[in-house]
């Protein structure tokens, strides 16, 4: 399950949350599902009340209930950076927010789904403004930007349970 969403989040709206990101507090460290000590992401983790002063919560709100909210988490990519394929496992649905203000063509930084053979079934266009939701048990990852591209790719990823 993937579901598209283009045009739901107004641009002055977007433009709320681009600046609430850059005043966010990011962090240098690597994640607790992957135990390679020379991987490291910046993040910064959003609580619910985050979401709702960034703005964002209502949008998201229209696409999955808050009750079973379990976290949020803004990554930042550079362009360089590696990702690896992974889920989220059972039972997590995730909303998935592009929150750059402009996006060109060639710059890359796309979402990309995968079969059970790890081939890729799906690329979702990185669009300002984008929410993307699915089922975390989805195989995905991230394409950083090119090199060509801005310094800095922001995505907010809320992460329900249930």
């Amino acid at each position: 399950m993937i579901e598209l969403h283009d045009n739901k989040v107004p641009f002055f709206i977007q433009q709320h949350v681009y600046d609430f990101i850059l005043n966010s507090t990011f962090r240098i460290k690597g994640w607790e599902d992957r135990d390679d000590l020379e991987k490291y992401d910046l993040h910064s983790r959003w609580t619910e009340e985050d979401l709702k002063n960034s703005k964002l919560w209502c949008y998201i709100g229209e696409l999955y209930s808050f009750d079973k909210f379990d976290k949020c988490i803004v990554n930042l990519t550079k362009p360089g950076d590696h990702y690896y394929t992974h889920t989220h496992g059972e039972d997590t649905t995730v909303v998935l927010y592009y929150a750059n203000l402009e996006w060109k063509d060639g710059w890359a930084g796309e979402t990309l789904f995968y079969d059970d053979q790890r081939n890729c079934k799906q690329a979702y266009d990185y669009t300002p403004g984008r929410l993307l939701k699915f089922d975390g048990k989805e195989p995905h990852s991230i394409r950083p930007q090119s090199f060509i591209g801005p310094q800095y790719r922001f995505t907010v990823s809320t992460f329900f349970k249930g």
